[in-house]
Order: C-alpha cells, then structure tokens, then sequence
C-alpha cells in the first residue's frame, strides 16, 4: 500500500572527490581469478576440464537453466578445477580457478558492423559477449531486447547517486566514443528513435565530453538530475526525462535503461568483437591508502586489487569493507572475495569503536563530542537502536512511496500477508529509511529478509 508518490530523494555527502579526479588505473595480471557461477554450479555446463589450456575471452561455461548466460576466461592460462570463493552477496559460490599465464594469448574477436547488422544479429552477440548490467543488477543485457517491442527511448543511466563511487564518471570521460557508439548500437537493437544518456548535476567534465560527442546527432540527449539520492533509481531517471510512469518494467511505457558501462562493454563487442572480461570499478573509503579507479578482470580477488591500491591503512584499527556503495552495498567479512560483472564498487571504512568518556573532561565537552560527531571521526561510538519515535522520517522520504516501519513490524513478525498488502517486493533496498531515522533503526535490513521470507512464502504457496 503506497501513500505518496516518489520523492525526490536526499541530501548524502558525496565523499567522491578522491577517486573523481585521478585517471583509471589498470590492473589486468592476477595470479589467478576465479570466475564465478553460482551457489551450486550445477544450473552451468563447464565447457572446461581442469588442466585446460584457456585463452582470453574464450567461453568456458553456458548456464543451462533460465535466462542464458556465458562465461568468459578472463585471462590466458590453465584451468585448475572449480573452488569455492564468496561472492559480492556474501554467498560462496562455486568458481572456476583459472592460472594466468600472463600471456594474454587471445582468441580471434569478430566485429559487426552495426549499421548493417540486423537486431537478432546484434542480440546475439551481446549474448555471447556475457555482457550483463554493470550498474549493480547483473541481469543479462540481452534478454532486455529480445523480446522488446514499441520501445521508443533507449536511456543510459550514468547517474551513479551512491557515495564514494565514481567509476562511471570515469568511463564516461574516458570512454565517450563506446559510450555514446554504445548508444547508438542498443537503439538500432531497440529500435528506438531516441537516445538519453543521464548523470548528475556536478559531473561537469563528463558532461562537457558527452554534449561534444553527442553534437553529430540529432536523436541524442543529455540530461541532468539532480544531485540526490536515489537520483539513479530506474523510475526517478525515467519519469524525470520522460514523465512516464510504469507499474514494474520501463519497456511496459516504451522505454529500456541500461548502465554507462554496459553501453560500454556493447560498443566493444559489437565493434571489437570483445567479450567481457574487464570492467572498471572504485576502490575508495577512508581506510584505503591509495583510492582510486581500476580496471581489472572480473575474477580477480578483491585482496588483490586492495593491495594494488596501497593497502589497509594498519593504524586505523578494524576496518569495515563493502562490496558496492555504502548505502546499497553488501558488508563482507573479509577482502577474501571475488569481483563479479555486476561489481561496482569495493569501499574501506573505518570501523565502529566504542566511545569512552574521558575522565577529568568538562560534562558539557562530552556532551558536545556526542552531539557533534561525524559518521567517520576516529571517536565514532557504536550507535544502539532506539525505540521507534514514530516521526515519520521514513515515511516521507521513501522513494518508493512505501511505509518503512509498518513493513519492519511485518517482516519482524513474519506476516507475509501484511508484507503483501505493505507491497514489500517493491522495496528498492536503497536504505534511505535507515539513513534518516533518528533512532538509528536498521530498517532496511528487517525489510530485505521480509522481502527473502515473503518470496519464499509466495513460492511454496502455488
């Protein structure tokens, strides 16, 4: 049961100019990488056997169930069998161990001319290239435009509203040509007469690049949202470019987004023929030594790409580190994780400490350090939950229009009925509720294992 319709968003510190400004560095020559499946890894057919010789972009296993998916080897080298490493969700699942032989001996890549080519040629391609969306859903880019029908709009979304993260910003300002090509190439796919690329105010450098590369076309736009989050929200970004609405897929009022990157990683396909094995991802946060952008081959540990970028700062204690940005990411117990297609961002934080209250220190000195604390000063203190106020912060500033508390009650007290009525699946997991309640409320986290109980109730239910 919605109440309002979609906000606006809120004010977050962006806390990007560290990585914003420093050009992607790449690190491409893993000892190995370890390319992921799935939890069981029996929905794949492994075209590899261990002791295989591999080479780079070469297809290595095909998922059988669903939505089809290719997998690529991401370097040169030998298979070494498959081994268990956590994914960015937290869940280890199964992966095949690839020994880089730092050849990158690479097969032949085929392009397209795109111009010519006709849109299940196109589709085709893109599903054996792998390529899926590198925004952070990873749902197969092809399956959006095989069955796509009165699609007028192609959108690209390069909003990017999360803190820290600024991997896009970089691609768009390096990459404009695959960008905007990359455009080009999905609304011939669509068949769609106009193209919109989206980013926020702020993002001026690649701004500038997109308007001048995007000059020699008629059909192109580009557009600013506001500096908000969630700017980047599917239904903010449509609505606001286009002031249309739609129930649960953009296609159903004629439109299809995608992210920066994958528009990228299409381009190259089409044009190069190239599979994707790379990507570019941020690795910041106040623990990192040397933050930055990196482009590395899916695959890779993230303890390597953490030591590439300077190491853990050793004097700053227990750290916390987040597959993702801060407020969508997953917390990960270590940097023993692999960096998935879907991989946006790993962040460094500092971790909480408890704060002590300093002997022979003036009460109303404590008590303006409680008060005027930030989020990452080293006297950060373990903030318990309160009571709820009922003030109604999370109400009036869900993007979605949802009632955040109610739908915490109900999945707290496992009512997949009220979760139903609540219309708990169209939470986002944006955590903006959490972000403004004032009693520091981990209201995303009870709504997103509702969402998993409620799911699995409708599931065993029909």
């Amino acid at each position: 049961m919605k109440l309002f319709k979609a906000k606006k968003g809120v004010i977050i510190p962006g806390k990007k100019d560290d990585t914003a400004k420093l050009a992607t560095v790449s690190y491409t020559s893993p000892e190995y990488v370890y390319i992921p499946l799935s939890v069981k890894g029996n929905d794949f057919e492994v075209l590899v056997k261990p002791g295989d010789k591999v080479k780079l972009g070469q297809k290595i296993a095909v998922r059988k169930t669903g939505v089809p998916l290719v997998k690529h080897a991401t370097v040169s080298g030998e298979v070494v069998g498959t081994e268990r490493k956590n994914h960015r969700t937290g869940l280890p699942y199964v992966c095949i161990k690839i020994k880089n032989d730092f050849q990158d001996e690479t097969l032949t890549f085929t392009p397209i001319d795109f111009e010519k080519a006709t849109k299940n040629e196109l589709i085709d391609r893109i599903e054996e290239a792998g390529i899926v969306g590198l925004g952070g859903a990873g749902f197969p880019t092809h399956a959006k435009y095989r069955g796509a029908e009165n699609i007028d709009t192609v959108i690209l979304n390069g909003a990017e509203c999360e803190p820290y993260l600024t991997s896009d910003y970089r691609v768009m300002i390096e990459d404009t040509f695959h960008v905007v090509n990359g455009l080009r190439i999905l609304m011939k796919t669509a068949q769609a007469e106009k193209g919109i690329i989206v980013l926020k105010q702020g993002y001026k450098e690649a701004y500038e690049a997109l308007v001048k590369e995007c000059a020699q076309y008629d059909n192109l736009q580009v557009f600013l949202v506001p500096n908000q989050y969630p700017a980047g929200w599917e239904r903010q970004v449509v609505y606001r470019t286009l002031k249309r609405r739609y129930e649960k897929y953009p296609y159903e009022c004629g439109v299809i987004v995608n992210n920066i990157s994958t528009a990228v990683a299409v381009s190259e396909a089409i044009t190069e023929g190239k599979p994707l094995v790379e990507r570019v991802i941020t690795v910041g946060g106040e623990g990192v030594i040397k933050p930055g952008n990196y482009r590395v081959r899916i695959g890779t540990l993230a303890s390597e790409l953490i030591k590439q970028a300077g190491g853990i700062a050793k004097d700053l204690g227990d750290v916390r580190i987040i597959a993702g940005g801060p407020m969508m990411g997953v917390a990960q117990k270590n940097d023993d994780f692999v960096i998935t297609r879907a991989l946006t961002g790993i962040l460094v934080l500092l971790g909480e400490h408890k704060y002590e209250v300093p002997h022979k220190k003036p009460v109303g000195d404590v008590l303006l350090d409680v008060l005027h604390f930030s989020e990452h000063d080293p006297r950060f203190f373990i903030r318990d939950e309160q009571p709820c106020v009922r003030c109604g912060s999370c109400v009036f500033n869900c993007p979605a229009g949802l009632q955040p508390t109610l739908l915490r009650d109900a999945a707290l007290a496992k009512d997949e009925v009220r979760l139903g009525k609540l219309d708990v699946m169209e939470c986002i997991d944006c955590g903006t509720c959490a972000y403004v309640c004032p009693s520091h409320i981990l209201i995303n986290d009870a709504i997103r294992r509702g969402k998993t109980y409620y799911q699995v109730k409708v599931k065993n239910t029909k």
